[in-house]
C-alpha cells in the first residue's frame, strides 16, 4: 500500500534502518514482546518506517539478530594467541550469556519459531545471520587456534557445539540477568572455560567430556 510513496535517501535509509533496529531490540526485554506485531506497537514503530527501511517485518528481525550476532561475537574477531585463547573464550561466554540470559534473545527466538514469522524463507535467513553464524564463527576462532597447536584437538564445528551447549546449560540454571556480582558471574564463565578446555579428551577426534576431569 506504500507502493506510490518515494523511498527515503539512501544514507537516510541506513539511519532509519539502524534506529528501528535499536528500538526493536530495547523492547525486546518486555515480557510483552510475544509477536511481531507486538514488538513493533510498543516501539511505536510506523508500519510506514518499516517498509521504507527493510521492506517486511521479517527483514527487520534478521537485521536484529545480525546486530545481537555481531555483539556476542565481538570478543573473537581478533585471531587467538596461545595466550589469549582462553580470556577470548571467557569474554565471548559472557557476551552470549549477556543475550542469552535476559528476555531479548529468548524473546527473539520465540517469535521466530512462530507461523507469522514471514515463512520458512525468512526463518532460514534468521537461522543463518543468528544461530547458526554464532555457531560457524566460533568454530573458526577454535580451527585456527587448533592450526596454531593450543586449540581442542577435535572436530572444531562439533567442539563449537559442546562449548555452547555447554553456555545453554548454565543460561538455563541460572537468571544471570538479574546478578548482582559481576565479578562473580566472570569467575563463573572463566571456570566454564576451564571446564571445557580441560574436560574435552583430545586423545581422540570425537567431542565428549572426560569424566575424571568433571567427576
Amino acid at each position: 500500500m506504500f507502493a506510490d510513496a518515494p523511498s527515503p535517501p539512501d544514507g537516510s535509509r541506513e539511519l532509519l534502518r539502524a534506529e528501528l533496529v535499536r528500538k526493536v531490540a530495547d523492547v525486546l526485554h518486555s515480557r510483552h514482546a510475544d509477536s511481531l506485531d507486538a514488538v513493533i506497537r510498543i516501539a511505536a514503530i510506523p508500519r510506514r518506517d518499516v517498509a521504507d527501511a527493510f521492506d517486511s517485518d521479517g527483514s527487520l528481525f534478521v537485521a536484529v539478530v545480525t546486530t545481537i550476532a555481531d555483539h556476542m561475537l565481538a570478543p573473537l574477531s581478533e585471531r587467538p594467541t596461545s595466550a589469549s585463547f582462553h580470556a577470548q573464550l571467557a569474554a565471548f561466554a559472557r557476551q552470549a550469556t549477556d543475550g542469552f540470559s535476559g528476555s531479548q534473545l529468548r524473546n527473539l527466538y520465540r517469535i521466530a519459531v512462530t507461523n507469522e514469522f514471514g515463512g520458512h524463507a525468512v526463518r532460514a535467513e534468521f537461522y543463518r545471520h543468528g544461530p547458526a553464524r554464532v555457531r560457524d564463527e566460533l568454530a573458526r576462532f577454535m580451527s585456527f587456534a587448533r592450526s596454531q597447536g593450543f586449540g581442542p584437538d577435535m572436530d572444531c564445528r562439533r567442539a563449537a557445539i559442546h562449548f555452547l551447549s555447554l553456555l545453554r546449560a548454565y543460561w538455563d540454571m541460572a537468571d544471570v540477568s538479574a546478578a548482582s556480582d559481576p565479578s562473580h558471574l566472570d569467575d563463573d564463565l572463566d571456570w566454564m572455560v576451564e571446564v571445557f578446555l580441560s574436560g574435552i579428551d583430545t586423545r581422540g577426534h570425537d567431542a565428549y567430556l572426560n569424566r575424571r576431569t568433571l567427576g
